[in-house]
Protein backbone atom coordinates (compact mmCIF):
# COMPACT_ATOMS: atom_id res chain seq x y z
CA UNK A 1 0.00 0.00 0.00
CA UNK A 2 2.73 2.47 0.31
CA UNK A 3 4.48 1.20 -2.12
CA UNK A 4 1.88 1.97 -4.34
CA UNK A 5 1.10 5.50 -2.87
CA UNK A 6 4.76 6.38 -4.05
CA UNK A 7 5.24 4.88 -7.21
CA UNK A 8 4.31 7.83 -9.36
CA UNK A 9 5.52 11.16 -8.53
CA UNK A 10 3.13 13.72 -7.34
CA UNK A 11 3.12 17.51 -6.24
CA UNK A 12 1.71 16.46 -2.72
CA UNK A 13 4.57 13.53 -2.22
CA UNK A 14 7.27 16.71 -1.66
CA UNK A 15 5.21 18.73 -0.07
CA UNK A 16 5.20 15.96 2.78
CA UNK A 17 8.80 15.28 2.58
CA UNK A 18 9.61 19.54 3.23
CA UNK A 19 7.03 19.12 6.02
CA UNK A 20 8.63 16.11 7.84
CA UNK A 21 12.20 17.10 7.35
CA UNK A 22 11.57 20.97 8.41
CA UNK A 23 9.60 18.81 11.48
CA UNK A 24 12.45 16.19 12.41
CA UNK A 25 15.24 19.58 12.08
CA UNK A 26 13.07 21.75 14.56
CA UNK A 27 13.01 18.65 16.78
CA UNK A 28 16.68 17.56 16.60
CA UNK A 29 18.25 21.16 16.81
CA UNK A 30 15.48 23.12 18.82
CA UNK A 31 14.04 20.30 21.17
CA UNK A 32 17.14 17.54 21.77
CA UNK A 33 19.81 20.16 21.54
CA UNK A 34 19.85 22.87 23.58
CA UNK A 35 18.75 25.88 22.06
CA UNK A 36 20.15 29.69 22.77
CA UNK A 37 16.93 31.59 21.78
CA UNK A 38 18.44 34.80 20.02
CA UNK A 39 18.01 36.28 16.71
CA UNK A 40 22.09 34.87 15.55
CA UNK A 41 20.86 31.75 16.65
CA UNK A 42 17.50 31.95 14.86
CA UNK A 43 19.26 33.01 11.74
CA UNK A 44 21.81 30.63 11.67
CA UNK A 45 19.92 27.49 12.25
CA UNK A 46 17.52 28.62 9.18
CA UNK A 47 20.62 29.10 7.43
CA UNK A 48 21.32 25.34 8.03
CA UNK A 49 17.96 24.27 7.31
CA UNK A 50 18.05 26.02 4.44
CA UNK A 51 21.29 24.00 3.33
CA UNK A 52 19.73 20.66 4.36
CA UNK A 53 16.85 21.16 2.20
CA UNK A 54 19.30 22.32 -0.65
CA UNK A 55 20.44 18.88 -0.47
CA UNK A 56 17.11 17.09 -0.41
CA UNK A 57 16.32 19.10 -3.95
CA UNK A 58 19.84 18.39 -5.46
CA UNK A 59 18.86 14.76 -4.39
CA UNK A 60 16.12 14.60 -6.85
CA UNK A 61 17.61 16.40 -9.57
CA UNK A 62 20.64 13.84 -9.41
CA UNK A 63 17.50 10.75 -9.76
CA UNK A 64 15.72 13.02 -12.24
CA UNK A 65 17.83 14.48 -14.32
CA UNK A 66 20.10 10.96 -14.79
CA UNK A 67 16.82 8.34 -15.24
CA UNK A 68 18.15 6.98 -11.62
CA UNK A 69 14.32 6.16 -10.84
CA UNK A 70 11.26 5.87 -12.99
CA UNK A 71 8.77 8.85 -11.72
CA UNK A 72 8.60 7.77 -8.12
CA UNK A 73 9.18 9.69 -4.91
CA UNK A 74 10.86 6.47 -3.28
CA UNK A 75 14.37 8.52 -3.38
CA UNK A 76 13.16 11.42 -1.11
CA UNK A 77 11.22 9.02 0.84
CA UNK A 78 14.10 6.40 1.82
CA UNK A 79 15.82 10.10 2.41
CA UNK A 80 13.32 11.31 4.84
CA UNK A 81 13.50 7.76 6.53
CA UNK A 82 17.22 7.90 7.18
CA UNK A 83 17.24 11.13 8.59
CA UNK A 84 13.85 10.31 11.14
CA UNK A 85 16.26 6.75 11.67
CA UNK A 86 19.32 9.06 12.67
CA UNK A 87 18.50 12.14 13.08
CA UNK A 88 21.77 13.56 15.21
CA UNK A 89 23.06 13.22 11.86
CA UNK A 90 21.52 16.84 11.53
CA UNK A 91 23.80 18.14 14.99
CA UNK A 92 27.36 19.51 13.26
CA UNK A 93 26.71 21.95 11.38
CA UNK A 94 30.25 21.72 9.29
CA UNK A 95 29.09 18.01 8.01
CA UNK A 96 25.85 19.75 6.56
CA UNK A 97 27.73 21.94 5.01
CA UNK A 98 30.09 19.37 3.63
CA UNK A 99 27.35 16.73 2.84
CA UNK A 100 25.53 19.72 0.25
CA UNK A 101 28.53 19.79 -1.56
CA UNK A 102 29.49 16.13 -1.82
CA UNK A 103 25.79 15.76 -3.24
CA UNK A 104 26.61 18.68 -5.84
CA UNK A 105 29.73 16.92 -6.48
CA UNK A 106 27.75 13.63 -7.25
CA UNK A 107 25.56 15.78 -9.44
CA UNK A 108 28.75 16.64 -11.70
CA UNK A 109 30.33 13.18 -11.63
CA UNK A 110 26.70 11.40 -12.72
CA UNK A 111 26.77 13.50 -15.41
CA UNK A 112 30.27 13.01 -17.17
CA UNK A 113 28.08 10.29 -19.12
CA UNK A 114 27.21 12.34 -21.42
CA UNK A 115 30.59 13.13 -22.20
CA UNK A 116 29.81 16.69 -22.91
CA UNK A 117 31.46 19.59 -21.27
CA UNK A 118 33.92 16.83 -19.42
CA UNK A 119 36.45 19.21 -18.54
CA UNK A 120 34.07 21.93 -16.65
CA UNK A 121 32.52 18.33 -15.03
CA UNK A 122 35.28 17.28 -13.70
CA UNK A 123 37.01 20.81 -12.47
CA UNK A 124 33.59 21.52 -10.75
CA UNK A 125 33.06 18.41 -8.82
CA UNK A 126 36.91 18.16 -7.48
CA UNK A 127 36.08 22.09 -6.08
CA UNK A 128 33.18 20.93 -4.31
CA UNK A 129 34.55 17.64 -2.92
CA UNK A 130 37.46 20.00 -1.92
CA UNK A 131 35.47 22.45 -0.31
CA UNK A 132 33.52 19.62 1.03
CA UNK A 133 36.89 18.35 3.19
CA UNK A 134 37.50 21.86 4.48
CA UNK A 135 34.39 21.58 6.31
CA UNK A 136 35.09 17.42 7.00
CA UNK A 137 38.64 16.06 5.88
CA UNK A 138 37.18 12.57 5.98
CA UNK A 139 35.31 14.07 3.08
CA UNK A 140 38.45 13.54 0.68
CA UNK A 141 37.90 10.28 -0.11
CA UNK A 142 35.13 11.01 -2.62
CA UNK A 143 38.42 11.86 -4.82
CA UNK A 144 37.85 7.98 -5.09
CA UNK A 145 34.31 8.65 -6.52
CA UNK A 146 35.69 10.92 -8.86
CA UNK A 147 38.23 9.08 -10.53
CA UNK A 148 36.49 5.83 -10.25
CA UNK A 149 33.68 7.88 -12.23
CA UNK A 150 36.35 9.01 -15.20
CA UNK A 151 37.28 5.26 -15.21
CA UNK A 152 33.42 3.84 -15.52
CA UNK A 153 32.22 6.84 -18.16
CA UNK A 154 35.20 5.91 -20.28
CA UNK A 155 36.97 9.88 -19.71
CA UNK A 156 40.46 8.94 -18.35
CA UNK A 157 42.62 10.91 -21.17
CA UNK A 158 45.14 12.48 -19.96
CA UNK A 159 43.95 16.00 -20.79
CA UNK A 160 41.18 14.90 -18.60
CA UNK A 161 43.15 13.59 -15.51
CA UNK A 162 45.06 16.70 -15.12
CA UNK A 163 41.65 18.84 -14.53
CA UNK A 164 40.80 17.47 -11.22
CA UNK A 165 43.99 18.73 -10.12
CA UNK A 166 43.38 22.04 -11.48
CA UNK A 167 40.35 22.13 -9.12
CA UNK A 168 42.35 21.16 -6.36
CA UNK A 169 44.71 23.69 -6.96
CA UNK A 170 41.89 26.40 -7.58
CA UNK A 171 40.50 25.97 -4.25
CA UNK A 172 44.17 26.03 -2.31
CA UNK A 173 44.59 29.59 -3.91
CA UNK A 174 41.03 30.91 -2.65
CA UNK A 175 41.91 29.68 0.41
CA UNK A 176 45.42 31.24 1.25
CA UNK A 177 43.64 34.33 -0.11
CA UNK A 178 41.31 34.09 2.17
CA UNK A 179 43.52 33.23 5.59
CA UNK A 180 45.91 36.44 4.15
CA UNK A 181 43.15 38.78 4.41
CA UNK A 182 41.88 37.78 7.14
CA UNK A 183 44.20 36.15 9.37
CA UNK A 184 47.51 37.16 7.64
CA UNK A 185 48.83 33.73 8.01
CA UNK A 186 48.93 30.60 5.38
CA UNK A 187 47.21 28.00 6.21
CA UNK A 188 48.63 24.66 7.50
CA UNK A 189 47.94 21.61 5.05
CA UNK A 190 47.53 19.14 8.01
CA UNK A 191 44.70 20.87 9.48
CA UNK A 192 42.97 20.01 6.36
CA UNK A 193 44.12 16.25 6.31
CA UNK A 194 41.84 13.82 7.92
CA UNK A 195 43.50 11.77 10.76
CA UNK A 196 43.52 8.53 11.03
CA UNK A 197 44.07 6.40 14.55
CA UNK A 198 43.54 2.71 15.60
CA UNK A 199 41.23 4.07 18.23
CA UNK A 200 38.38 5.37 16.11
CA UNK A 201 38.19 2.14 13.66
CA UNK A 202 35.87 0.68 16.50
CA UNK A 203 32.76 -0.77 16.81
CA UNK A 204 31.69 1.61 19.53
CA UNK A 205 27.80 2.20 21.22
CA UNK A 206 27.22 4.66 18.26
CA UNK A 207 28.02 1.63 15.78
CA UNK A 208 26.00 -0.75 16.95
CA UNK A 209 23.07 1.08 18.22
CA UNK A 210 19.68 -0.59 16.73
CA UNK A 211 19.06 2.45 14.10
CA UNK A 212 22.59 2.21 12.85
CA UNK A 213 22.54 -1.49 11.96
CA UNK A 214 18.99 -1.17 10.66
CA UNK A 215 20.09 1.39 8.33
CA UNK A 216 23.42 -1.12 7.47
CA UNK A 217 21.11 -3.76 7.15
CA UNK A 218 18.66 -2.10 4.82
CA UNK A 219 21.59 -0.94 2.67
CA UNK A 220 23.05 -4.25 2.38
CA UNK A 221 19.93 -5.29 1.39
CA UNK A 222 19.33 -2.71 -1.18
CA UNK A 223 23.27 -3.52 -2.82
CA UNK A 224 22.32 -6.96 -2.87
CA UNK A 225 19.40 -6.73 -4.76
CA UNK A 226 20.58 -4.07 -6.92
CA UNK A 227 23.51 -6.26 -7.95
CA UNK A 228 21.05 -9.18 -8.61
CA UNK A 229 19.32 -7.44 -11.04
CA UNK A 230 22.12 -5.94 -12.72
CA UNK A 231 23.68 -9.44 -13.35
CA UNK A 232 20.74 -11.63 -13.98
CA UNK A 233 18.29 -9.24 -15.59
CA UNK A 234 20.70 -6.72 -17.05
CA UNK A 235 18.28 -3.75 -16.01
CA UNK A 236 19.65 -1.45 -14.48
CA UNK A 237 22.45 1.43 -15.26
CA UNK A 238 25.26 -0.52 -14.09
CA UNK A 239 27.55 2.17 -14.84
CA UNK A 240 25.07 4.94 -12.70
CA UNK A 241 24.91 2.18 -10.21
CA UNK A 242 28.34 1.39 -9.63
CA UNK A 243 28.89 5.68 -8.99
CA UNK A 244 26.32 5.15 -6.37
CA UNK A 245 27.00 2.09 -4.68
CA UNK A 246 30.83 3.19 -4.30
CA UNK A 247 29.52 6.64 -2.97
CA UNK A 248 27.56 5.29 -0.41
CA UNK A 249 30.46 2.38 0.76
CA UNK A 250 32.49 5.46 1.00
CA UNK A 251 29.87 7.41 3.15
CA UNK A 252 29.29 4.39 5.30
CA UNK A 253 33.39 3.66 5.64
CA UNK A 254 34.12 7.26 6.94
CA UNK A 255 31.30 6.53 9.75
CA UNK A 256 34.04 4.01 10.84
CA UNK A 257 37.09 5.84 10.91
CA UNK A 258 35.97 8.98 11.77
CA UNK A 259 36.31 10.61 15.74
CA UNK A 260 33.68 8.90 17.95
CA UNK A 261 32.60 12.16 19.33
CA UNK A 262 30.49 12.91 16.16
CA UNK A 263 30.47 9.82 14.52
CA UNK A 264 26.27 9.92 14.03
CA UNK A 265 26.50 13.01 12.03
CA UNK A 266 28.85 11.02 9.26
CA UNK A 267 25.93 8.99 8.27
CA UNK A 268 24.47 11.96 6.00
CA UNK A 269 27.22 11.07 3.49
CA UNK A 270 25.71 7.61 2.96
CA UNK A 271 22.03 9.10 3.16
CA UNK A 272 21.67 10.40 -0.44
CA UNK A 273 22.94 7.55 -2.71
CA UNK A 274 21.66 5.31 -0.43
CA UNK A 275 18.07 6.18 -1.42
CA UNK A 276 19.24 6.22 -4.88
CA UNK A 277 19.85 2.31 -3.64
CA UNK A 278 16.56 1.66 -1.91
CA UNK A 279 14.79 3.60 -4.25
CA UNK A 280 15.89 1.24 -7.32
CA UNK A 281 14.56 -1.87 -5.00
CA UNK A 282 11.39 -0.67 -4.45
CA UNK A 283 10.78 0.14 -8.16
CA UNK A 284 11.92 -3.17 -9.41
CA UNK A 285 10.70 -5.87 -6.74
CA UNK A 286 8.37 -7.85 -8.24
CA UNK A 287 6.90 -8.86 -4.97
CA UNK A 288 5.29 -5.67 -3.97
CA UNK A 289 4.75 -6.52 0.07
CA UNK A 290 8.91 -6.80 0.38
CA UNK A 291 8.85 -2.98 -0.29
CA UNK A 292 6.28 -2.67 1.92
CA UNK A 293 8.15 -4.50 4.46
CA UNK A 294 11.07 -3.00 4.46
CA UNK A 295 8.90 0.77 4.14
CA UNK A 296 7.14 -0.23 7.52
CA UNK A 297 9.86 -1.06 9.45
CA UNK A 298 11.53 1.92 8.59
CA UNK A 299 8.41 3.99 9.53
CA UNK A 300 7.84 1.89 12.64
CA UNK A 301 11.46 2.18 13.68
CA UNK A 302 11.18 5.84 13.18
CA UNK A 303 8.17 6.61 15.02
CA UNK A 304 8.85 4.36 17.89
CA UNK A 305 12.19 6.16 18.10
CA UNK A 306 10.56 9.50 17.81
CA UNK A 307 7.66 8.71 20.31
CA UNK A 308 10.02 7.32 22.96
CA UNK A 309 12.10 10.18 22.73
CA UNK A 310 9.23 12.94 23.00
CA UNK A 311 7.52 10.88 25.79
CA UNK A 312 11.45 11.18 28.22
CA UNK A 313 11.55 14.63 27.28
CA UNK A 314 7.77 14.77 28.78
CA UNK A 315 8.76 13.28 31.77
Amino acid sequence: MITSFFKTSKPIHYIIFLIVLICLFVYQRFVIVSFERNLLNTLSEIGHLLILLASFFTLIFIVTKNNLTYNNGFAALYFCFFIGLIPSCLEVNSILVSNLFIVLSLRRIMSLKTKSNIKKKLFDASMWICLAAIFEPWAILFFLVLFSGMVIYSVTQIKNTIVPFCGILAVAILLICYRLLTENSLPSVSEFLPTLSFDNISFNNTIIETKSLQFLAVVLFGIVSLFGKAVFKNRLKTSNMFVIILATLIGITIVFISSNNRISSHYLFAFAPASIILANFSETIIYRWSSDLVIGLLLFTVLIQLGLNIFSLIN
